[in-house]
């Protein structure tokens, strides 16, 4: 039953996070198109057999299609793939309508713009609601390090405390991941600037980098480098029946040694416990301010990898609101505030998103980090049940994403729509009619490539 409640998630969300950015985009190349007076004579989003089909005062078909996975806004006169097969429905018009050529060129390049910009704007209003309403995130606090990692042989412990990358200020544990991602493929220094745990005082670290990530999965820079987030040892919950269980341990409960060792992290406790199976030990608790010394004998179990190992049947804590408050910071920021990150935070992305592609086109990236809709939908369902601040966030990317993307200049992409009317002034007169069609063509075959190149990145990552 959870199962089937976790691919329905999946399934919804991936339709409301597409429905919601693609409809946003050619609502843009629509409301320009009415602006100009150009006429419209279908607005879709999905491909395929249309349902729920509606037609305004002035004409126009307003549907759904069955796929959900792109969408058109089709202007009278307009030479398009859709173009054929709506070119008799057109001619019954009157002739009063304008049509898509008929436009001004600084009016068409409006209407080709218009769609990309829609989803900037629709990033900025995702970011202002992620903002205005306010989330905790993780203080930027090292937890683990991983031996060998570059963390690792860089000196960084638990209890760190990241101030600054590449002096760029890092006030999460999320931003600490972003600014890696600005890195990946380079060659160079990589100044990271930390507070060692117990110390007052502020440390550069100055660490070399050659052609880093540039062939690994780049999906979580922060893990390859090494380091964990600071997740206490803090009881989340307690397996019934479970040696913690049976020995009094409850939720909220704060692990802090065991067998004189000292616990800080829920992954010192984990690798502690995994260690000493079938043998009495005793845990150190901290429970309302009280200290507690409880004795229990972990259960033994084994991994798929043959490896045995202790559990005491306690999961850590699943709500940041658990936590204590030095190692949470709660964004959240007043009208004018959040309207202002809006806009920073597309920023942000947009570059970054522009660096990433750039060093994907120059080799210094691997392009086996391309996602396609597999992918989407993980992150929309995992999004979805992270909460709404979760999924406004991954709308925003995605938004941010597609507008980029589409300014890309491949003629049937808006971008190759821009390029085309360029080209048209330059010249002084209409492109030719072969021309716009081996172009097509020619747009069709490279997002159809690019399309089945990111399904197949996404079936090697579940295989």
């Amino acid at each position: 039953m959870e199962m089937i409640l976790d691919v329905l998630i999946i399934v919804s969300s991936f339709i409301v996070l597409l429905g919601v950015i693609i409809g946003f985009h050619e609502l843009g190349h629509f409301l320009a198109a009415r602006y100009f007076g150009i006429h419209v004579i279908r607005f879709k989003i999905g491909f395929g057999k249309a349902f729920l089909k509606r037609f305004d005062k002035q004409g126009t078909e307003f549907s759904f299609g069955i796929l959900p996975l792109g969408g058109y806004v089709q202007m009278l006169g307009e030479e398009s793939p859709q173009e054929e097969s709506a070119r008799e429905e057109s001619e019954g018009l009157s002739s009063s309508k304008i049509s898509y050529k008929q436009a001004s060129l600084g009016a068409r390049a409006i209407v080709a713009a218009a769609g990309p910009l829609a989803n900037f704007i629709l990033a900025v209003i995702a970011y202002f609601f992620v903002f205005l309403i306010g989330a905790n995130s993780l203080a930027p606090i090292v937890g683990g390090v991983e031996m060998n990692s570059l963390a690792f042989q860089s000196g960084f412990k638990t209890g760190d405390k990241i101030l600054s990358i590449d002096e760029r200020e890092v006030t999460s544990f999320n931003d600490i991941n972003t600014l890696f991602a600005t890195r990946i493929g380079e060659t160079g220094i990589l100044r990271i600037t930390s507070q060692p745990n117990g110390s007052n005082i502020s440390v550069t670290k100055k660490i070399p980098i050659n052609s880093w990530l540039k062939e690994v999965d780049q999906l979580s820079p922060i893990s390859n480098f090494g380091i964990t987030p600071f997740i206490p040892a803090l009881v989340g919950s307690v397996i019934k029946q479970g040696p913690a269980d049976k020995a009094g341990i409850l939720k909220g409960d704060l692990i802090t040694a065991i067998d004189d060792i000292r616990i800080q992290t829920w992954d010192q406790l984990s690798k502690e416990v995994s260690k000493k199976y079938s043998q009495t030990i005793s845990l150190q608790i901290y429970r309302a301010g009280q200290r507690f010394d409880i004795n229990l004998v972990p259960n033994k179990t084994t991994t798929e990898a043959g490896i045995e190992r202790g559990v005491i049947g306690v999961f850590g804590p699943s709500n940041l609101d658990d936590f204590p408050e030095n190692l949470i910071i709660y964004n959240k920021e007043s009208l004018g505030g959040a309207f202002v990150k809006g806009f920073t935070e597309t920023y942000k992305f947009s570059k970054l998103i522009l660096d990433s592609i750039g060093k994907m086109l120059s080799g210094s990236v691997s392009a086996d980090n391309v996602g396609g809709p597999i992918q989407i939908s993980l992150l929309a369902g995992t999004a979805a049940k992270s909460g709404l601040v979760s999924f406004l966030t991954i709308l925003a990317i995605l938004s941010i994403n597609l507008g980029l993307i589409n300014l890309f200049p491949i003629p049937i992409l808006d971008g190759g729509q821009l390029v085309l009317i360029g080209i048209e002034k330059l010249k002084g007169s209409p492109v030719s009619e072969s021309f716009l069609e081996y172009s097509f063509r020619l747009g069709i075959f490279l997002v159809a490539s690019l399309m089945v190149f990111a399904i197949f990145n996404d079936i090697v990552r579940i295989i």
